[in-house]
């Protein structure tokens, strides 16, 4: 079978699955002919038309029955029933095969075959995945086609000896076969457990709530008479304009008044409209204008009349029409949205069309309404437009109910949201959301008007600002800030007599007119002990006092950097005083390493927007913890300047990776064909990490379809020199997996492919960028059985063969390479050349581990090395300060240093910390980084290592010895080497639950809590392990959960 590219374990289903179609063919072809020969002579034929609506009508009830009793069983049993129950029915029917049974028989054959077929495809697709299935369901047709030629050639002599009736015979056979042959495939079908959900489906009454069911008749009356008034227009067309010539251009001027009265209304009435009136104006106008036009051919009878009418249906539909039923959808929460909006837009809009061209069929076929009358089918048009306008108002009011559902659950995209202001009703939830008892209601109504016109809640915020719980008082004062202030004068004086920051953010917004009668009280809140009173006093003071010293001498203790807090604080208050805050003070804080000193110095320069501060805002790129502070800041600034700024900076940073990965992501924000040429430029970095950072940046690009030419044949050279880059390690790896202590080397290969596969596939998916990409590497990297194969086919079918052989050999583990290619790559990359090449890497941890494998298995590669290109670092010094017994081609002294030797090197405390759970998935260049802060510790036999009780803030491993776990006075546990104690208390600060001590001479490696945080902080990939970690073990606890409830 190997021709066919059949694998041995699939052999067996393949055969009994080609009979078990060959039965189903050959029992579909028995029936149809036995039953087509009796309708056809011994029934009246003229009725053959209307038995293809009898066999509609069966076939729903028969499916609507079949859904019912077999969804919730076993699909074999289910065959095997369904089978029985065929064979029986049959049998009855070929007893009493005359008079009404026949047109019964007719209708019911066809739900035989229908029902008989998709249940071997289901059962065939539990079999087979999409990959098997592309390669194998062809193979299966086989016995498909060998039964229609049988059958085909077999019936004319079978009937000529046995005579018609006896067709069901064999048909009834194959039938029972069917069971038979479905039971054989229940093992190999229960290898593939399929999960079933526990949740029901949401049936439509859930999803159609009131809201949605008024929009639902709103969409439905729009399609109505648009079939209507499109039918009239084209039949009053044909009779108007005999010749074909004629026709054709009356439709051409018609569709160019069409767009250019579209183009009209998308440029100067749709957002006037909307604005002006509000939702409910957009949604009159179509009904009104389709009244008017219905109306007037209703009167008229004329083409013109018509054609108006036409004109205006098309014209409001896709113009003020769309731009409000749009509208209609934000406050829908998005689950809801998704499955409503499809079946609304969609399927049951298409109902409608299809019922009203049937009525309209009848009535013209059946004479009921003659072909020169059909203006009278106006008359209902204008009677659906009233019934239309008056669901409007229900929209609008129900509309109004959802807006305020979406406030008290605050699932609104504030983004998306339009609101009316002009609507009273709107303008009183919202006041009532301000006035609510609950906090959350408040911050969140606020969040929603903060850029719109206050004037409508004006009252209600000063009675707030004062009234008000803190967050909602100074929510409401930093609105006021950003705005002309709506807070009154006096209230803002006596806000800023408090003692609090409320106080502070009051002065701040005292008009300057009255802040000169002020300057006493100001002065006196320099003594103040609230910072923020003080800050804000002295920026108010120097403002009109420029030379007060006290002042001066307040706000330069602030910003001298003795408090990193107070040094932040002040910065707050001097976002719009560029004379107090001189230009290279703020250019120096924003490279202070201080993240809320740093925070509020991107903020002021956020206000100044000068070019000069470009340089230090970039460099705030670097810290994960600020670097959106510093996107965003550089969102305001000119997108040319920026992207200049940032292609300087990368090149006078090339060796400081995290500033480069924050630059590239940042560059990802910018839809530019000059971000994508930098980016681009970067893909091939040796860093794979820099690599991998740009091909999400692209993808974000993509992501926002703004540049579809850029991405149409994307980066064919780059991930041919990727995927390049993949197999060299990966026959690299095929190399050396056997040879002893390779650990590390192996662990390094499978880390440095991951990240080329990640790199390899963002940017192959450049072309269809809104697949879920990530969900699919996860599923490639872990080899998942129930999503890999689906994510192949799919890879498969959306790309071009060019694109397919690079990326196929790479991610489908049934593709085999050819083994002369294999020896051929292995040859001239040999293990000696490519240890020489990682001995020589820029990568300190690559070349390390290649090195002491070099130094332990295989000396002969020393000479081979170029030491000259080797460069010191801390793991090297590490290696060759524990012994002086080296090759004396090594130029130890090169790479020693004075540090005194320590008890296990950072080498074997990494391979110790890939046998602990915790750290299992970190790569081992990531895990020397924690090694780097493990320290090793004796401990003597009987000595305690912690308490039941004691803080839990260290994790220990085994490095030899024994460790007994202890709970009152009984040992519940002992733990040696590779083992680990207390790894759950770096996540959480709970105590010891047992104690632990040294049942012999131990030594143990403990990680502080502290400097474990400190180094997780830093680094994303090691706190995403953790994170996965703790899913995983909670997805563990929630199914022996379940499992325990069964």
């Amino acid at each position: 079978m190997k021709i066919f590219q059949i694998k041995p374990e699939e052999r067996s289903p393949i055969i009994i699955l080609m009979l078990m179609f060959f039965c189903i063919v050959g029992s579909s072809i028995t029936s149809s002919s036995a039953r087509d020969t009796f309708f056809l002579t011994q029934f009246d034929k003229s009725l053959l038309p209307l038995m293809f609506a009898v066999v509609a009508v069966f076939m729903v009830g028969a499916i609507m029955i079949y859904n019912h009793l077999a969804s919730e069983l076993d699909l074999v049993k289910v065959i095997i029933l369904s089978s029985s129950f065929f064979c029986f029915t049959l049998v009855l029917i070929r007893l009493n095969l005359n008079g009404i049974i026949i047109p019964i028989f007719y209708a019911w054959t066809d739900v035989i075959i229908s029902i008989t077929i998709f249940q071997f495809w289901l059962l065939a697709n539990e079999i087979f995945d999409a990959r098997q299935a592309k390669r194998l369901f062809s193979f299966i047709g086989i016995g498909g086609s060998i039964a229609g030629i049988s059958a085909g050639y077999l019936i004319r002599p079978f009937v000529k000896n046995y005579g018609a009736d006896d067709l069901l015979i064999p048909t009834i056979v194959m039938i029972a076969i069917i069971a038979v042959f479905a039971s054989f495939l229940s093992p190999y079908r229960s290898k593939k457990q399929i999960k079933k959900s526990n949740n029901k489906p949401i049936s439509n009454k859930t999803v159609l709530d009131p809201y949605l069911k008024s929009i639902l008749v709103m969409v439905c009356s729009a399609a109505v008479c648009s079939r209507i008034i499109e039918y009239q227009f084209k039949i009053t067309a044909v009779n108007n304009y005999e010749s074909s010539t004629e026709l054709a251009a009356f439709f051409g001027e018609y569709y160019m008044f069409l767009n250019a009265t579209t183009l009209v209304m998308q440029l100067f009435l749709t957002g006037y409209v909307l604005n002006r009136f509000g939702v409910l104006g957009g949604l009159i106008f179509l009904p009104i204008g389709l009244a008017m036009g219905s109306l007037s051919f209703l009167i008229l009878t004329n083409l013109s009349s018509i054609f108006l009418a036409r004109l205006f249906d098309q014209a409001f539909k896709f113009s003020i029409q769309s731009a409000s039923s749009e509208v209609l959808w934000t406050p829908v929460p998005k689950q809801k949205a998704r499955r409503a909006k499809p079946l609304i837009d969609s399927s049951i809009k298409s109902v409608a069309e299809g019922i009203v061209g049937i009525f309209i069929y009848i009535i013209i076929i059946t004479k009921l309404l003659p072909s020169d009358k059909i203006y009278l089918l106006s008359a209902p048009v204008v009677f659906i437009t009233v019934l239309w306008l008056i669901n409007n108002f229900r929209i609008k009011r129900r509309y109004i109910s959802t807006i305020e559902d979406a406030i008290n659950h605050r699932h609104l995209n504030l983004e998306n949201v339009q609101i009316d202001v002009t609507d009273s009703h709107i303008i009183n939830t919202i006041d009532t959301a301000l006035n609510d008892a609950d906090i959350n209601k408040q911050l969140f109504a606020i969040d929603l008007i903060k850029n719109l016109p206050l004037n409508n809640w004006h009252n209600t915020l000063n009675k707030l600002v004062i009234h008000g719980r803190f967050d909602v008082q100074k929510k409401i004062l930093i609105l006021s800030s950003d705005k002309d202030s709506f807070i009154d004068n006096e209230k803002i004086k006596k806000l800023s007599k408090g003692d609090n920051e409320i106080a502070a953010l009051a002065i701040m917004q005292i008009s300057d007119n009255e802040i000169k009668n002020l300057i006493d009280s100001l002065i006196n809140n320099l003594e103040h002990n609230n910072a923020h009173i003080k800050a804000a006093s002295a920026v108010r003071i120097l403002g009109t006092k420029h030379d007060d010293k006290k002042a001066k001498k307040v706000l330069n203790d602030f910003l001298d950097i003795k408090d990193e807090v107070t040094t932040a604080l002040a910065l707050d208050y001097l976002k719009n005083s560029s004379a107090l805050l001189p230009q290279n003070v703020l250019y120096d804080l924003l490279y202070h390493p201080s993240i809320q000193i740093s925070i509020s110095a991107l903020s002021v320069a956020e206000n100044r927007l000068d070019n000069y501060y470009l340089p230090a805002i970039t460099s705030n790129l670097d810290n994960a913890k600020i670097a959106q502070n510093a996107r965003s800041v550089l969102k305001q600034y000119n997108e040319v300047d920026v992207i200049k700024t940032l292609e300087k900076q990368l090149k006078i940073n090339a060796s400081n990776l995290s500033l480069s990965k924050g630059i590239v992501r940042c560059l990802g924000e910018y839809s530019t064909e000059k971000s994508v040429l930098i980016i681009k430029s970067l893909l091939n970095h040796k860093n794979y990490d820099i690599s991998i950072v740009c091909s999400e940046a692209l993808l974000k690009i993509a992501k926002k379809q703004v540049m579809h030419k850029h991405f149409e044949r994307p980066f064919i050279n780059e991930i041919k020199s990727l995927s390049d880059q993949y197999f060299r390690l990966h026959f690299f790896k095929i190399l050396i997996i056997d040879c002893k202590g390779s650990e590390l080397i192996i662990d390094q290969l499978i880390s440095e492919q991951r990240k080329l596969l990640q790199i390899i596939l963002k940017l192959v998916t450049l072309q269809i960028p809104n697949s879920p990409i990530d969900s699919h590497i996860k599923s490639i990297i872990d080899n998942s059985d129930a999503d890999l194969p689906y994510i192949l086919e799919f890879f498969d079918t959306s790309f071009e063969k060019d694109i397919r052989d690079i990326l196929m050999p790479i991610i489908d583990p049934d593709i085999s390479f050819n083994k002369k290619d294999v020896k051929k790559i292995q040859k001239k990359n040999n293990i000696g050349f490519n240890l020489k090449s990682w001995s020589e890497s820029d990568n300190s941890w690559k070349s390390v581990i290649a090195i002491d494998y070099i130094l332990n298995h295989n000396n002969t590669i020393i000479e081979k090395i170029d030491w000259d290109k080797v460069k010191p670092s801390p793991f090297l010094a590490e290696l060759f300060n524990k012994s002086s017994d080296f090759n004396p081609l090594i130029p130890i002294t090169k790479f020693k240093n004075q540090s005194e030797p320590t008890m296990f090197s950072i080498l074997e405390k990494t391979i110790l910390l890939k046998t602990v759970e915790l750290f299992q998935n970190i790569p081992g260049e990531l895990l020397s980084q924690i090694s780097q802060i493990s320290r090793a510790k004796n401990y003597q036999q009987n000595d305690f290592i912690f308490n039941e009780g004691d803080s839990g803030d260290s994790l220990f491993i085994v490095l030899s010895g024994e460790i007994s776990i202890k709970k009152g006075d009984k040992i519940i546990a002992k733990l040696d080497r590779g083992a680990s104690l207390g790894e759950m208390a770096l996540l959480d600060h709970e105590t010891r639950s047992a104690d632990a001590f040294a049942s012999k001479d131990s030594i143990l490696l403990k990680i502080n809590q502290d400097v474990f945080y400190e180094l997780m902080e830093g680094n994303s990939d090691i706190m995403k392990q953790i994170i996965k970690l703790l899913t995983s073990r909670i997805r563990e606890a929630n199914s022996k959960l379940e499992q325990s409830l069964k």
